[in-house]
């Protein structure tokens, strides 16, 4: 096991051998063995624990072996050791290792809030945040435009004051919103890296004296200045390890008489829960993702009247045909792929978002009363 364990940046004083203790049913009635949160006290301080597993289960077995472990624990790779020779598949991809001298298959744990973790977070957008910047000969560039424009557009006011992008990544759906509202843009994100993008994004589109900061949700950096007439955040919420407290950061971001719009995944479509049921590795956040019923109460029981809600991004065919248009078809149906999203949404948005379970992400939007105006009664 020395190639894995220098793989992860390990020895074996950091992980626990002890077997899972108890048996959970995953899905369809199958059952795996899993770690009971009390078994696992006493993690070493990189939060890894280690399961390892005779011969070579496919990727649906060990999805459901995943899921016996969450929330507690995440899987961030898998290692099969075969022919005298460890082969690693991760998040990042795969790599021939060392040799071995035995057979069979490893799966890599990390505490859930470990890498949720500040620290975590920001090395990891930090390391990646070249990525998150939107390259226009791309074939996918009309689709990533069209979506965010559509969270900064959604029932947002034609003009605005002052905009928040809470969590703003390489600063996108802000800017589409300064530019609409004509507000000042302010915004911040947790990785230095990335909100450096985001201001160089924000002056190249024309958006003066953006004011940028790094920070978290759970503890907005502009906490203790006046609160914003706008507030945007997409995609942001299901990177917490602390959910409660991020929509407590966000709510008190928005000024009475104000307008909040959230986007984020939706756990629950179709789409998503395919991945889960088929897919060894899956990105924490598509595990650590909250329903937009679930946002929804957490901001009506703080207060704000619920507006709108609309789903986006079609969970079958837009990704596959998306992969297929990239790599195969030269960019064909970039416009086509987005003619198709931007209906189906319409309809949804038309009916209420009552097919959401058809799209991977979902939107809201949210009013916070005036000072002494009354909030609706919920039905």
């Amino acid at each position: 096991m020395t190639p894995i364990l220098e793989d992860l940046g390990a020895t074996a004083d950091d992980f626990i051998g002890r077997r899972p203790g108890h048996e959970s049913v995953i899905g369809d009635g199958t059952t795996a063995r899993g770690w009971a949160m009390g078994e696992l006290e006493g993690l070493g301080e990189k939060g890894l624990a280690l399961l390892v597993l005779g011969g070579e289960p496919d990727e649906a077995t060990i999805a459901s072996l995943r899921e016996a472990q969450w929330p507690h624990l995440h899987l961030v790779a898998y290692y099969r050791m075969r022919a005298g020779k460890t082969l690693r598949r991760a998040h990042g991809g795969g790599a021939e290792l060392g040799a071995c001298t035995t057979g069979g298959t490893l799966l890599a744990f990390r505490r859930a809030s470990h890498v949720l973790s500040p620290d975590a977070t920001r090395e990891k957008f930090d390391a990646n945040a070249g990525g998150w910047d939107d390259d226009p000969k791309s074939p996918s560039y009309p689709h990533f435009r069209w979506m965010r424009r559509y969270v900064a557009t959604f029932h947002t006011p034609a003009r605005a004051q002052r905009v928040l992008d809470f969590g703003c990544g390489a600063g996108w759906v802000g800017i589409e919103s300064a530019q609409r509202t004509g507000a000042h843009l302010s915004a911040f994100d947790p990785s230095p890296q990335m909100v450096e993008n985001a201001r160089a994004n924000a002056r190249a589109n024309g958006i003066a004296d953006p004011d940028m900061r790094v920070g978290f949700g759970e503890g907005p950096p502009h906490a203790d200045e006046a609160p914003f007439d706008l507030v945007i955040s997409a995609g942001v919420v299901s990177f917490s390890p602390d959910i409660e407290l991020w929509i407590d950061g966000l709510a008190a971001s928005v000024a009475p008489g104000g307008t909040l719009v959230v986007a984020d995944l939706d756990p629950l479509s179709h789409g998503m829960k395919k991945r889960r049921r088929q897919k060894a590795l899956i990105p924490i956040r598509e595990l650590n993702a909250v329903t937009a019923d679930r946002m929804r109460q957490a901001l009506e029981a703080r207060g704000f009247r619920f507006v709108a809600r609309s789903d986006y991004q079609l969970s079958w065919p837009i990704p596959q045909l998306m992969h297929l248009n990239e790599t195969r078809m030269g960019g064909i149906l970039s416009r086509p792929l987005v003619w198709l999203n931007a209906a189906g949404s319409a309809l949804d948005g038309a009916l209420g978002g009552r097919l959401g379970n058809l799209f991977d992400s979902w939107v809201l939007a949210f009013e916070r009363p005036a000072a002494g105006a009354s909030v609706p009664h919920r039905d």
